[in-house]
């Protein structure tokens, strides 16, 4: 039943690792069978098959702790040959304990089969020699101290509570597996008939708590909270630097923050490069969070001044930016000079040129108001792949039109709609890099070939989930695009729920343009009742929704029902975008001009415009 259960939970959150958890699942399905063999033919179960029975356990249980912890959540064989490619070093130390038990179990036979009578029947059990025990108790600390911790660890990273909670009662149930199974080998004697009855019928009854526990979390659990609540922004899985151009009004905290928070999702050691009238306010912001990286183990972090005093050089410095390869670095060049900017740059330069290990990506950030003419310009010939991030421009680039701020976007509602024949996209993008700009959150809910997802296919900083006919389960394309089934409703609120669940606390924007689809092809009522559970949940955490709704494809009746669940409301159409209501005022008569938007272009003063 176990079995069936685990190959049953196809599309779960555990992917690749509910392979082998079946394969253990078999292993302990043969020592079993071996036993129950061996009380109809009344004879002595085989040593060396359930020798190699356990190990083929253990072995599977190992592979499945920690291809949890590699995996990037896609699934399939070739992300299996990629981790075989660079298996994490406990697993190899676990493999050589596990494989020399067992082949030193098989060379030397440390087995005395011994006989009991009870009720007229022989029950066998082995006795063993001391050494062999104490290789078995040396087996049991490497399964329980490597593959079962480290599999009980991930549940302290895992924001969606069902995946922790399965986490952690597969962990519990493999080590009460190892706890019970030695216990068989050690304390058998006369009481080998009770022994064995219990010993049994526990680890049966713990591979079926497993395979339950396989069941609770979904997929979308693994794609949108295993390690990717962080923002791209700061995120050590990309291979590109990111400039992050900011002046004194820009909220730099949230930068600091996310780029903690993604050393710690990741483990690694963090070093700030920053001016001297800078580090009291980073000390700040690691003094004040400081509290949480001790409970999550949070890796260690080190300020580095990089003034340059007169007649000093950068070789005067004790430690140069670019040095720490193995770690994250943010170089925050603040107010020097172009020439110390420049000589700043050539340096990091040569050092990453060095051979070695290839070093993590850099976050360069630049105070744009005191910045002289042309460091901008340095920045990017020299990082021509980095991605630039206009904390200056662009954190309020869509709270203009609704002539308010940033902050008073969390838990809010908006209604756009649209007219297809305008350029609405514009305010989406808008909204959207708000949200990067603030290094905040980002998620867009549309369908395969939308002007939407052909606005926002391949930009990074965001997360789209895409409705398509090319899925039937939920699949992780890349970093940014995640397929959902056409017109799924009920994935499109587990979606939501686990992306709101993965960022609790924190403000996050959503941008859903599938409702229009949804009303037409599935009716009035199923769309409003998706619609309403959305808003519900979005208002019950920090987020902002902005909803789009194709005003020419809906009837009046239709489009008032869908009005009412709004506070604030626009329009786009070929007049451009225009307030209609708004949470505070009520209706007004508010309209802006037509909205411009550009790419990231540079400015004739070197800035980045938006």
């Amino acid at each position: 039943m176990a079995l069936v259960f685990t190959i049953r939970a196809k599309k779960t959150y555990f992917l690749d690792s509910v392979f082998f958890i079946a394969v253990a699942n078999v292993g302990f399905i043969l020592f079993l069978s071996d036993t129950t063999a061996s009380d109809l033919l009344n004879k002595p179960p085989s040593p060396y098959l359930d020798t190699l029975f356990l190990a083929l356990t253990a072995i599977s249980i190992g592979f499945a702790s920690y291809l949890l912890k590699e995996s990037e959540g896609k699934g399939g064989f070739t992300e299996f040959t990629r981790f075989l490619k660079r298996p994490p070093k406990a697993l190899l130390v676990f493999l050589f304990i596990s494989v020399g038990w067992s082949t030193t179990a098989l060379i030397w036979q440390p087995f005395t089969v011994n006989s009991l009578m009870t009720n007229g029947e022989y029950i066998y059990y082995f006795s063993y020699p001391t050494w062999y025990l104490a290789s078995s108790s040396l087996l049991l600390a490497s399964f329980i101290a490597l593959p079962v911790l480290s599999f009980y660890e991930q549940s302290r990273r895992v924001q969606d509570p069902k995946a922790s909670g399965s986490i952690r009662l597969i962990s519990l149930c493999w080590a009460c597996f190892g706890l019970i199974t030695f216990l068989q080998e050690a304390f058998a004697g006369s009481y080998a008939s009770l022994v064995k009855s219990f010993g049994s019928l526990a680890d049966g009854t713990l591979f079926v708590l497993v395979s339950f526990a396989l069941r609770e979390p979904t997929i979308l659990s693994r794609i949108v909270t295993g390690g990717e609540m962080i923002s791209q922004a700061v995120s050590s899985r990309t291979e590109e630097d990111t400039i992050v151009l900011y002046n004194t009004e820009s909220d730099r905290k949230r930068l600091v923050e996310r780029f903690m928070d993604d050393g710690i999702a990741t483990g690694q050691e963090l070093v700030f490069f920053v001016i001297k009238s800078e580090v009291p306010f980073y000390r700040a912001i690691l003094k004040g969070t400081g509290t949480d990286h001790a409970r999550l183990r949070g890796p260690q972090t080190t300020i580095q001044s990089i003034d340059f005093g007169a007649g000093e050089t950068l070789s005067d410095l004790a430690v140069p930016p670019g040095f720490h390869r193995s770690k994250r670095e943010l170089v925050d060049l603040g107010e020097l000079s172009l020439d110390q900017c420049n000589l700043i740059i050539s340096k990091v330069k040569s050092l990453d040129n060095l051979p070695g290990p290839r070093r993590r990506p850099r976050i360069w950030a630049l105070n744009v108001e005191e910045a002289q003419s042309g460091t901008l310009e340095a920045l990017r010939e020299a990082n021509p792949k980095a991605r630039v991030r206009d904390l200056a421009l662009q954190q309020d680039s869509f709270s203009k039109l609704l002539n308010t701020k940033h902050q008073a976007l969390s838990r809010s509602r908006i209604l756009l709609e649209y007219d297809p024949t305008s350029n609405y996209e514009d305010a989406v993008q808008k909204f959207a890099r708000e949200f990067q700009a603030n290094v905040e959150p980002i998620a867009i809910f549309t369908s395969m070939g939308s002007p939407t997802f052909r606005q926002f296919r391949g930009q990074h900083n965001l997360r789209m989930f895409t409705f398509s006919t090319k899925t039937s389960t939920p699949s992780k394309v890349s970093e940014e695009l995640v397929l959902l089934p056409e017109r799924d409703t009920s994935l499109l609120l587990d979606a939501v729920d686990k992306l709101l669940q993965a960022n609790h606390g924190r403000l996050v924007g959503m941008v859903f343009d599938v409702f229009t689809d949804l009303i037409l092809f599935q009716g009035f009522e199923k769309g409003y009742g998706v619609l309403s559970s959305v808003v519900e949940m979005s208002e019950s955490e920090s987020a902002s929704t902005l909803v789009l709704i194709n005003f020419t494809a809906l009837d009046e009746r239709s489009l008032n029902g869908v009005r009412g669940l709004f506070r604030s409301q626009a329009k786009y159409d070929m007049d451009g975008f225009k307030m209609v209501r708004t949470q505070n005022t009520g209706y007004s008569g508010f309209e802006s001009k037509r909205p411009t938007f550009e790419d990231e272009s540079q400015g004739s003063d070197g800035r980045v415009s938006n």
